[in-house]
């Protein structure tokens, strides 16, 4: 579909749009169309299997009246291509009875992003803002990506997207999407690999383009870095369960070995990564985050003596010392001794033993899950050559 075509015979909207001037010797009136659909809804785009749905899911609604602009056919045809081949193939006939060429832009466009543009093209430098929130970022990059205009914006598009910097998004959700795109469009290469770095660790599947025009390689290059990096971190995991299940990493005190393999295959059950067999690509409604998340949520015990505090990986705990209680089957019931029990109990002092076993030690491995986030590069928008890769 078109994103501009010449209307020759105005239509009753035509007359009825505000109008805006950003050049009062106009001869061409550029018709931005009513919207009435959201912009990049992410309810709408489609979810991977067993995806969790991202927090920030909101999506700003466009104007719903749409806006006729007085524009220059000179400075159009000079920022764009699409524009001039449009003027070039008019003839006297698509002139209108007010003496101008009428070009309707196709549908989806925001009327705002639209005049901050042809004010850019029209050197009206006063009246482009100094910044602007995300959302009109996006916007601004969508007209400028399908009528060809990033010359024409560079500079404005560096000074907008330096003031949002310390707001990119840390995680998959809507704004990172936004800031994917936006970053691609206006060719901002350190903040599109960082972009792209947080949604191979965080995404759980290929990337919901949200209906913008985000090019079908990226999302793809992503996809690629999200399975292998689950693949390294569902090795990490299952070569521990398996030492764990075999006897490899055993505990011949507390069978704490027992105890964290329990724990660790429930953890990945309850988050859709049953251990066996083990998950296969394209692990749909799996990221990498997700399982460093589990992981380290899962089995939070403090073990303790008359020493420092530790937790389950050995590892010291800072503040309060706290005891976990237990449910007594009646006033009278006396502890349990740590002779007949397979987990750490309370002994005399309301104190743990602690030890040393290869199952705590072999747990205390799982620092490696988060050092695998280290590794990801994320995308390249230039080659080193310089060629453009996306």
């Amino acid at each position: 579909m078109d994103s501009v075509k010449v209307v020759v015979v105005a239509s009753p909207f035509a007359n009825m749009a505000p109008i805006y001037e950003v050049d009062p010797d106009a001869d061409v009136l550029l018709i931005v169309p009513p919207n009435t659909k959201p912009f990049a809804p992410w309810d709408d785009a489609p979810v991977a299997n067993g995806a969790n749905p991202a927090q920030k899911t909101s999506a700003a609604l466009t104007s719903t009246s749409g806006l006729r602009i007085k524009a220059s056919s000179k400075h159009l045809s000079l920022a764009s291509r699409v524009f001039r081949n449009k003027l070039q193939h008019t003839s006297a006939k698509s002139t209108q009875s007010d003496g101008r060429v009428h070009l309707s832009l196709a549908e989806g466009f925001d009327p705002k992003a639209v005049s901050i543009v042809l004010n850019a093209i029209h050197s009206r430098g006063s009246k482009v803002p100094r910044a602007v929130e995300l959302e009109t970022l996006a916007q601004i990059a969508l007209f400028v990506d399908r009528l060809q205009l990033y010359d024409a914006v560079e500079v404005y598009a560096d000074r907008w997207i330096s003031k949002l910097e310390d707001k990119i998004s840390e995680a998959y959700d809507r704004d990172l999407v936004l800031w994917l795109y936006a970053s691609h469009v206006f060719r901002r290469a350190e903040v599109f690999k960082a972009v792209t770095k947080v949604a191979v660790a965080h995404s759980s599947g290929p990337l919901r383009d949200l209906g913008l025009p985000i090019r079908e390689k990226i999302i793809r290059d992503i996809d690629t870095q999200r399975q292998a990096l689950i693949s390294k971190s569902l090795t990490v995991l299952h070569n521990t369960l398996d030492s764990l299940a075999s006897g490899e990493a055993s505990c011949s005190k507390f069978s704490c070995d027992s105890f964290l393999l329990g724990e660790l295959v429930k953890t990945l059950h309850k988050n859709k990564l049953a251990p066996w067999p083990r998950p296969e690509k394209p692990y749909l409604g799996a990221s990498h985050v997700a399982i460093v998340e589990a992981v380290n949520g899962s089995a939070q015990f403090q073990w303790r003596s008359t020493g420092p505090a530790t937790d389950l990986w050995g590892n010291s705990v800072n503040g309060t010392e706290k005891v976990p209680s237990r449910k007594r089957k009646s006033p009278n019931q006396q502890p349990i001794t740590p002779e007949s029990s397979p987990e750490p109990v309370a002994r005399s002092g309301s104190s743990f033993d602690t030890h040393a076993c290869d199952a705590r030690k072999l747990v205390g491995g799982f620092d490696a899950l988060d050092a695998l986030e280290d590794e990801i590069v994320g995308l390249d928008l230039e080659s080193s050559l310089g060629f453009q890769r996306y």
